[in-house]
């Protein structure tokens, strides 16, 4: 599960060409890479939007876009990529607006944007996936995402995000190795390992390499890498080598993110998930025992179908373990074609009730953490005055004596910065 994120990547040098992102992540590293493309096609006057399809909700906000983009610039051809055109071509063929649909597999390719010739239906493209490349350093990120991961072999009774992805495909360490190099070189100083299902790293490769051993290998390649993250972890696939550099090396940087979706084991079970909450709760022990200063991350789903008052409790407890410093929370919605949308649905006004009250009780959680940390000298990363993060993972913004000037200075900057108090449950910051 997924954050939706509504990013518009600005126009290209004269070009008038926008690139509307939607969704997680991942898209937001391909839409970045898109922007290159037309930059480097010298196209003029395209918008491309990049659909999601996490949610129903995503995909209205999609088409959406797509009308509103159409409006501000009528001047511009209309291209359409993403999970939400992949899954539901029909809709999106039958908006007049939309001059393309590129397929998800191929929303890189180049040759794709180089003229307007194809048909509406993009049909002339390789069938596998290919891997984005990245260009240049992007213009407004100090962090460097890096897909390694397409695609997911598991179906989750609530998830449509396979068939808008495809199976799982793994970039081999070569690319990897290849890609960090061209951060490095540019000035990165951290890197974000991501995909739809990282854990699965491997799977289609000779020799299955598990992402541990890779990660390893990585290391041991390019000795000047010091600083990387992951994206979301699924429980059930955390191979020893994994778990060994995340209790051991301290170049993953100290914040985990799992993708929980649930603390009751019959609601897991009905998921399709493959761990029970015993084995989410043994992993962040057998962490924490050796890495106490490592805070964790956890995507949970409220509502899900026949959740009763006793599953939505056991949740809660997952919570109040106070393991968790950050938390995403999605209401359930039914996605058509799945299982989970043809089972006994919890009713709209609970799920509602039960997400305020849950997301309130991570804040609680979240804010107690904080609290211990208040006076603490970290190194962050520094971003902007208004929202950088600790290596763990936590907001800190810089108190307003600090001259905004002066601060452009550190961007890209590992510096050091006292936790002075806590507004919001973001840390205001002092440069020391």
């Amino acid at each position: 599960m997924v954050i939706l994120i509504l990013t518009i990547i600005n126009d290209i040098m004269k070009s008038n060409n926008k690139v509307v992102n939607l969704g997680c992540r991942l898209n937001s590293y391909e839409s970045n890479i898109i922007k290159d493309i037309l930059q480097e096609n010298k196209t003029k006057n395209v918008t491309v939007i990049n659909t999601c399809a996490v949610t129903n909700q995503a995909i209205k906000k999609s088409i959406l876009a797509i009308k509103r983009y159409a409006k501000l610039n009528p001047e511009n051809k209309i291209f359409v990529t993403g999970c939400a055109s992949e899954i539901h071509p029909k809709i999106f063929n039958e908006i007049k607006l939309v001059d393309r649909i590129i397929p998800n597999k191929n929303k890189t390719n180049q040759e794709l944007y180089k003229t307007y010739a194809f048909t509406k239906n993009q049909k002339k493209c390789r069938s596998e996936f290919e891997f984005p490349v990245p260009r240049k350093k992007f213009q407004k990120q100090t962090r460097a995402l890096l897909q390694i991961q397409q695609g997911c072999d598991h179906k989750c009774t609530f998830c449509i995000i396979p068939s808008g992805r495809g199976k799982s495909t793994s970039l081999p360490i070569g690319g990897i190795t290849e890609n960090i190099s061209k951060y490095l070189k540019w000035g990165y100083r951290e890197v974000i390992l991501t995909g739809v299902d990282i854990t699965s790293y491997g799977s289609d490769l000779p020799g299955k390499p598990k992402l541990g051993n890779v990660i390893k290998r990585v290391f041991k390649l390019l000795p000047s890498l010091q600083r990387l993250r992951l994206s979301s972890l699924d429980p059930a696939e955390i191979d020893y080598d994994l778990l060994d550099l995340i209790k051991y090396d301290d170049r993953v940087l100290p914040h985990i993110h799992f993708s929980a979706q649930s603390g009751d084991d019959l609601i897991l079970k009905r998921m399709k998930r493959r761990h029970n909450s015993s084995q989410l709760f043994d992993i962040c022990n057998k962490i924490k025992k050796i890495r106490p200063d490592i805070t964790f991350g956890a995507d949970l789903i409220i509502g899900f179908p026949t959740e009763t008052e006793k599953n939505f409790i056991n949740t809660c407890n997952l919570v109040e373990t106070g393991l968790f410093s950050n938390l995403h929370i999605f209401p359930f919605s039914p996605m058509e074609m799945t299982p989970a949308s043809r089972m006994p649905q919890v009713k709209q006004e609970i799920i509602q009730q039960r997400t305020k009250y849950i997301k309130e009780l991570g804040s609680f959680y979240q804010r107690k953490l904080m609290e211990k940390k208040i006076n603490n000298i970290e190194d962050v990363l520094f971003e902007n005055e208004k929202l950088s993060y600790t290596n763990d993972y936590y907001k800190v913004s810089l108190n307003s004596q600090n001259n905004n000037n002066s601060c452009k200075k550190y961007r890209g900057r590992v510096i050091k910065v006292k936790l002075a108090n806590l507004k919001n449950n973001t840390f205001c910051g002092e440069i020391v």
